[in-house]
């Protein structure tokens, strides 16, 4: 009796703690104002506003032809700054000097409104 009393009671314990754990708050997803990022599901966290300026130009002038990842239109950008220097990309995007790319006969689009500091905040989110 004094057997089936106790593991009665530690199952009522157990599932009380298990419960308690269920049911509380998690913790809140990073935004803004989170100061350590949480890298969860394969995100990247922009810890630094020239990352994320960086995306968001990629996203208006260079998604449409180019991924990070996956070649589309265009290679493959992810860390396109290792395997060129800056100065032949800036120069390159502005339309003043032209890349071959393996496996390529087409040229980029020129953008010649992007500033140096817009083509280097570029390359700041692809070679994240």
């Amino acid at each position: 009796m004094k057997r089936l009393l106790f593991i009665s009671s530690f199952i009522i314990l157990a599932g009380s703690g298990i419960l308690f754990l269920a049911l509380k708050s998690p913790e809140p997803l990073p935004g803004c104002d989170v100061k350590d990022y949480i890298f969860f599901c394969g995100t990247h966290a922009f810890n630094d506003e020239t990352s994320m300026a960086g995306k968001q130009l990629f996203n208006a002038n260079c998604a449409a032809c180019h991924q990070l990842d996956r070649v589309m239109t265009g290679p493959a950008l992810r860390h396109i700054g290792k395997r060129y220097d800056s100065i032949s990309i800036i120069k390159h995007v502005n339309g003043k000097q032209k890349i071959k790319s393996k496996g390529f006969n087409h040229f980029c689009v020129s953008f010649p409104s992007l500033s140096d500091e817009d083509i280097n905040n570029i390359l700041k989110y692809t070679d994240r």
